[in-house]
């Protein structure tokens, strides 16, 4: 009777790795894809809720994140600190991130691919609309931006204190 536990056991452990890492891949909706917040002007922590600014595409219309579904909250910001960080200005401080379902992308038309590229786990919100007039473009990202920062399901979470880029004397 063993036999088929064992069994069982491992061949869900091979269906899980083989899930894993097939990269890139879509998300599911039931999936959560978090943004990195590197500003206080990101976010309200009266509210407790991420401003329109937290989503806003870069020009390359591929918004990163990192995949953090079923993770625990210091596995995400052990995550982020350790692969987002720069030397740069506005990249040396963490001050909170926005948890996103990614039913939440899907509602405004976007995709979130996973293709832990450049570090595992990373993902890219794409499918921006891009109408050649910038003016209507950048009012559709603002419009985009402003549902998914006021959206009930997205959540903010702040860690208990700033997250700084170490230098090599701390490391």
């Amino acid at each position: 009777m063993r036999c088929p536990s064992w069994l069982a056991k491992l061949l869900r452990r091979m269906w899980r790795v083989e899930t894993v890492s097939q990269v890139p891949r879509e998300l599911a909706p039931f999936e959560v894809v978090t943004r990195i917040l590197y500003s206080k002007t990101q976010f309200s922590s009266q509210r407790m809720r991420p401003k329109r600014s937290a989503f806003m595409p870069p020009p390359s219309m591929k918004l990163s994140g990192i995949h953090v579904t079923d993770l625990l909250d210091s596995t995400i910001w052990e995550i982020a600190e350790k692969n987002t960080m720069r030397s740069e200005p506005g990249r040396d401080t963490i001050y909170a991130r926005a948890d996103v379902p990614v039913e939440q992308f899907l509602q405004q038309k976007l995709r979130a691919i996973r293709d832990d590229q450049p570090f595992e786990r990373h993902t890219s919100v794409v499918g921006w609309p891009a109408p050649t007039d910038m003016n209507e473009r950048k009012e559709r990202w603002i419009e985009i931006c402003l549902e998914l920062s006021e959206s009930p399901d997205v959540k903010l979470a702040i860690p208990p204190g700033p997250i700084r880029l170490k230098t090599k004397t701390e490391s």
